[in-house]
């Protein structure tokens, strides 16, 4: 019986695909099973609206607002806002920008009183590179973050400095391809922060992510992500099981 093009191409990704999510997940049952005396399961919903404004082939300017909370009880978790300027030429992806954030409740039991807010010059380089249909992206990303340290000052006054380094490693897999316009793929990854401030380890986080390409502007993302954290000098950990809704908008700004 002959099958189309596409039902075959679908076909041959399905052991790169068995292969790395067998990966991912050995990774969040090897955190999972590993418990400490003060640490804290918790479930956070976030919702991201991201745009890109493309000026040229090799430049474009990423905006994006975060909003993350916990399910239960509905309480603020963080607000978070990302501007990044990129350069791409070849395989190389070189960007810089800053974040803005307001974090709020780490215990959404606890309730909070304020935010906290801090400023983060960041810099990032990207390299990809296909295996067969599978794109594959090492990223660092080093994070310069300034933490208000006075709540009765602003970040601007009194802050703290933290050196944050970041490594990930991400599969785009491609699944479908439903018409020119639409298709369907997977993001897996896995990224790994350290810092320079008390405690090295800062986090690690696990992405499952589905991506649902509507047209050249739009795409649609929902996904889960895992992260293992411990809090800055702190003999506390997190266990947060997040829930990511994202819509994305790509604007070409040339003709």
């Amino acid at each position: 019986m002959h099958r189309s093009s596409s039902q075959s191409n679908n076909t041959d990704n399905f052991p790169a695909l068995k292969k790395a999510t067998t990966f991912f997940i050995a990774i969040v049952l090897s955190y999972a099973a590993y418990g400490q005396q003060d640490s804290f399961t918790q479930a956070i919903y976030w919702i991201r609206y991201q745009n890109q404004l493309i000026f040229s082939p090799s430049v474009y300017w990423t905006n994006e607002v975060d909003n993350r909370r916990f399910f239960d009880p509905d309480v603020a978790s963080q607000l978070i806002f990302h501007s990044r300027l990129h350069y791409k030429r070849g395989p190389w992806d070189l960007a810089a920008g800053l974040t803005y954030s307001l974090a709020f409740a780490q215990q959404p039991e606890l309730g909070y009183d304020r935010g906290t807010s801090e400023i983060r010059p960041v810099i990032e380089a990207s390299y990809e590179h296909h295996a067969g249909k599978i794109l594959l992206i090492n990223r660092i990303r080093i994070d310069n973050r300034f933490l208000q340290s006075d709540p009765d000052q602003n970040v601007f006054q009194e802050s703290n400095h933290v050196l944050r380094m970041r490594y990930r490693f991400q599969a785009v897999i491609p699944l479908k391809k439903v018409d020119h316009k639409t298709s369907i793929g997977l993001r897996l990854a896995d990224e790994i922060m350290f810092n320079n401030h008390k405690n090295t380890f800062d986090q690690n986080r696990v992405y499952a992510t589905g991506e649902f390409v509507l047209n050249k502007n739009f795409s649609l993302e929902a996904g889960y992500i895992y992260i293992y954290q411990q809090r800055f000098g702190r003999d506390e950990f997190y266990h947060r099981h997040v829930l990511r809704f994202s819509v994305m908008h790509r604007i070409k700004m040339r003709g």
